[in-house]
């Protein structure tokens, strides 16, 4: 522990007239993790000496977490509560959270996930110690809650400390490029919370936002040591908001490095002796998160995202999915735009050839699966109408006046590997 954190658990420290640290908490529909939560974070902040709140704000939920947290706020005033009257979006839970912290410091952190109590402390002392620093960024801690929460690896590593100072936004802008940094996780300074987060739209992922605004109000330490350790897969199939944002919001990645990038003057993509080499680095940049983005849509059995994300990242020279998967993607791919076609003219059965094997079929997922049925199923000579997709074309006397043929052949050709 360093001399600064070692201060704020001082017995001889008297309590601030504020919590020391606001934990933000916005959840919605997860009581099953709140037990969990309350007591890890309870226990290791007061065994510890540090002054803290934790702030709830539950989005509306129908669980039953609002009864769980009254429970604990009963006995623990140092819980306070809010009860969203009407769902108000992740994000708008996320801002309002931030808003309503108390704390000195405050940290946003999510419900299934759990502080490391010696490093916020550490992370804490820091701060106190340097009023121009604003906010502490490191890695996170991934964690696998189907193997008992192990530990399976930081998003992103750097080797050491690197503080920036306020405006050194062109030296900062190469740090996360070269280290491949997302500005997730943090502790922030709340005084400056009102002017480093705000609502963003759909063109900016925010955390690069927040960043940028924060080197406009005081200085920026990123830290290697991860201050939490975040579950990245869950049991019962839960999708975490990171994995979704992975999945579809790539280009989001990129709008905020170009929006953190707007903060350099003169502007560096004017610029022709940089914007070559920038632009390069700010493709690179988005390659890996749509490389990543492949292989959750395979593993989620997203075949036509994972399709046209993989032919897209290809046209870069660059690996999409691997070699010895493309034919599974592509042929996948093939079988879903046939749903997909029938689907659009609103046949929502699809008589499928028995060419295509049983097991092929298990790879879709059920919204796909309860749309394919065979010859031999009842309902393809029904009146129900629907779309047949045969290798040859269907004997006409099973053939409704309003079911459709779609050509089985050309959907594989429209998606080669």
């Amino acid at each position: 522990m360093s001399a600064s954190a070692a201060a704020l658990t001082s017995p001889a420290i008297a309590p601030a007239a504020r919590p020391l640290v606001t934990i933000a908490l916005p959840t919605y529909n997860r009581a099953q993790y709140l037990d969990r939560f309350f007591s890890h974070h309870i226990d290791a902040f007061t065994a510890r000496g540090i002054d803290f709140e934790i702030l709830v704000s539950d989005n509306c939920s129908t669980d039953g977490t609002a009864e769980i947290v009254a429970r604990w706020a009963k006995d623990e005033p140092r819980i306070r509560s809010v009860r969203q009257t009407e769902n108000i979006g992740a994000y708008g839970n996320f801002l309002y959270s931030w808003r309503q912290a108390r704390g000195e410091f405050a940290i946003w952190v999510g419900d299934d996930d759990l502080l490391v109590p010696e490093v916020v402390i550490d992370y804490l002392g820091r701060l106190s110690a340097d009023p121009d620093l604003v906010m502490v960024q490191a890695p996170w801690m991934l964690i696998d809650e189907t193997r008992d929460n192990a530990e399976i690896g930081t998003f992103y590593r750097i080797a050491g400390e690197r503080s920036f100072r306020r405006g050194e936004h062109a030296a900062c802008l190469d740090y996360l490029l070269d280290h491949h940094i997302f500005p997730e996780w943090f502790i922030i300074r709340t005084d400056v919370v009102h002017d480093v987060i705000e609502p963003v739209t759909g063109f900016v992922f925010h955390y690069f936002a927040h960043l940028a605004r924060a080197l406009t109000m005081g200085s920026v330490l990123f830290a290697p040591q991860p201050f939490a350790r975040v579950t990245a897969i869950s049991k019962g199939g839960v999708n975490h908001s990171g994995n979704s944002e992975t999945m579809d919001g790539w280009d989001r990645f990129r709008g905020g490095i170009e929006f953190f990038a707007s903060f350099i003057e003169p502007a560096p993509l004017a610029d022709p002796a940089q914007s070559a080499t920038l632009l390069r680095r700010f493709q690179d940049f988005t390659l890996k998160r749509m490389q990543v983005a492949i292989n959750l849509h395979i593993q989620a059995g997203n075949w036509s995202n994972a399709y046209h994300l993989d032919r897209r990242v290809r046209a870069y020279g660059q690996p999409g999915c691997h070699p010895d998967m493309r034919p599974v993607v592509s042929g996948l791919c093939a079988i879903e735009t046939l749903v997909a076609e029938a689907r659009a003219q609103a046949r929502h059965l699809l008589v499928l050839d028995d060419l295509i094997a049983d097991d092929t079929l298990e790879s879709l997922t059920p919204k796909f699966r309860a749309a394919i049925i065979r010859r031999r199923d009842p309902r393809a000579a029904s009146d129900t109408p629907k779309a047949f997709a045969l290798v040859q074309p269907p004997p006409s006397d099973i053939v409704g006046p309003n079911d459709l043929v779609l050509d089985l052949h050309a959907a594989f050709r429209r998606t080669p590997p």
